[in-house]
Parts: structure tokens; sequence; C-alpha cells
């Protein structure tokens, strides 16, 4: 499973009040999904519920491996089947979906770092794993499990897949509006947290006048950003992105409004978020949020500089979706 995610969405559909459609793209495995049952491996917060309410409205078979200390009680009465495991228990996963009749699994949530250390029981199998592995970074471990599942028959999915609209579009989200210097702090930020991504350390960075104050590490996102506040007089910028190499099937980065409520409690300028796959939920909590504490919140495909500055609309290749005056902020 992935690392900690921050957000804490509930079900968005159809199109939103702007009347725009879905966030992006649905994956190849999409119209195969929409014909047959599917299988979550599901740990905490609101992304796994989300995926299976929309599953169930679809009137599709769903079976649900809870991780247990981390799913959420309410997935037990949308499953068609239900099982709880412990972390590492890889035979009796496999064992539960191809004994459902699944073939189609997706993993979504998260894991704390505290099931991990508590709840960790891998079996013969999993010890097998971890044995062949030369690196145990979170890239390895969750592509080596991917890989193992595969071999027996399942098939491993994007959760973006079947909740397509959860994807960030590029635009600035929300009315506030960066000014040139926050926006140069969020493109600084964004760029070492792509060069951070690519060695597989974490996804986000804190920076203030074009220096990196808090790189993440162990200590997760919102570690991160308290840490990076604390270490500045002003508003600082913060980045979000994807590794460069970043399998979609596998822990993508999310951001919801648990996150927007931390940066307004550091009193952060504005938030930058990778606009080629990262999950935001809640988009319209979030974007009230933002404007509510002012903070500059925008997703972009690549960050302004080299190519130029972004319109002040939004970004790269984005719309404006939270004009002034607007009283809708764009959700899928």
């Amino acid at each position: 499973m992935t690392a900690e995610f921050d957000g804490n969405g509930a079900a968005r559909g159809g199109r939103g009040p702007s009347g725009r459609g879905a966030g992006g793209p649905a994956g190849p495995g999409a119209d195969a999904l929409a014909r047959g049952p599917v299988g979550f491996i599901a740990g905490n917060l609101s992304l796994p519920v989300l995926a299976a309410r929309k599953v169930k409205e679809e009137g599709r078979f769903l079976a649900v491996a809870g991780i247990g200390g981390e799913a959420s009680e309410e997935l037990r009465g949308l499953a068609d089947r239900y099982t709880e495991l412990s972390l590492g228990e890889l035979r009796p996963l496999s064992g539960f979906f191809l004994g459902c009749g699944v073939r189609d699994v997706c993993m979504a949530g998260g894991v704390s770092r505290e099931t991990i250390i508590r709840n960790y029981r891998p079996d013969e199998e999993a010890v097998k794993l971890m044995e062949g592995l030369r690196s145990f970074q979170t890239d390895s471990i969750l592509r080596a499990v991917a890989g193992w599942l595969e071999a027996r028959g399942l098939n491993l999915v994007s959760v973006t897949d079947l909740v397509p609209e959860i994807l960030v579009r590029p635009g600035r989200i929300g009315r506030a509006e960066p000014s040139p210097e926050l926006e140069e702090d969020l493109s600084f930020a964004f760029r070492i947290a792509r060069e951070l991504g690519r060695l597989d350390v974490g996804q986000t960075v804190v920076a203030c006048d074009k220096i990196a104050v808090a790189l993440e590490g162990a200590d997760g996102t919102d570690a991160t950003i308290r840490r990076g506040a604390s270490l500045c007089s002003k508003p600082v910028a913060v980045a979000k992105v994807l590794k460069p190499s970043q399998d979609t099937r596998l822990d993508l980065p999310v951001v919801g409004p648990p996150t927007v409520r931390l940066l307004a409690e550091v009193k952060a300028g504005g938030l930058a978020l990778d606009a080629r796959g990262l999950i935001l939920l809640e988009e319209e909590e979030c974007a009230r949020l933002a404007d509510e504490a002012g903070i500059a919140l925008v997703a972009w495909l690549d960050p302004p500089g080299a190519a130029g500055r972004a319109p002040r609309g939004g970004g790269p290749g984005g719309e404006d979706r939270g004009g002034p005056g607007a009283g809708e902020h764009g959700a899928g």
C-alpha cells in the first residue's frame, strides 16, 4: 500500500457546477472495468469509500480487502464481499480476490506508519518477495507486490480508471491568485519536488525566497509543511507532485481539504499541484477553504519559468476556474 495520503473527500460525479466533464481521461482499462467485477485493496481516509460508492452506483460487483486498522467501516456495507487482512498477507489477499471471481484490482487509500510498524505480518510469500528486493523504497515495494499479484492472474488498475473526475486539472482553483513573487517560489518548489520524486524520496517541497526550507521524507506531507512554515517569517510556497516515473496504478499523491486547512493554519501563501495525475478530493471545498484563507491554489502541467510566466488566470495549458465573483469552483 501507499504512504500516508492527505484528503478526506466525498463522492463527486458527472458534471460540476461549471458544466465541465470529468477531470481527466480514463485509463486504458476503463471500458473493461465498466463491464466486470472489481476488487479494492483499501487503506485509510476517504478515497476507497468514494471509489466504492461509484462502483456500486454502476451496479458492479465489489470485493474489498481492507487493511486492518486503516479501512473505513463503511466499506463493509458497500462491498459485496469483504475481508480484513494485515499488511504482508499476500497469499490470503490473492486467494480472496480469485475466490470472488475478481481479476481487476486497485489500491486505494493510505497506510499509517503506526500500522506499518504494528500490523505488518508477512506470510511466507511476502518474506520471499522482500528478500528478493534490492531497494526498499516505496516504488520498489509496491511494484514488487503488483508483479506478484499479476503473476497470479490479477490485473492491477488505477483507481482513477474508476473515478477519473478526481484527477486535478490544470488551472487556478478558487479565486486567490499568486503574486509574481509567490508564483516564483511555487515554481521553484515545484521543480525541486520533481527532483525529489525522481530520487523516490518524497513528493512535497516547501520554499521561501527561492530557498527549499523543507523536503518531504519519512515524516510525510503534513509534517513537511509544518516544518517548512516554522522556519519562515513570511507565507511559504508548497508544491506536491508526481514522481517522474510514477506508476499511476500505485501510490498516486492525494490532496484534499485537510491539506488546505493545514495550509491555512500555518498561514501558507500557496500550493502548486501536479496536473499530470495528482488526485484532488472535494475540489469545491478545497477552493472554498483556500479562498477564505487567501491561499493561491494552482495546478500546473509544468511550472512557469523557462517557457515564460503562466497566464494570470491559470497554469500552462490551463483555465481560470474561479475568477472574481464566481460562485463556483469547477469541481468535477
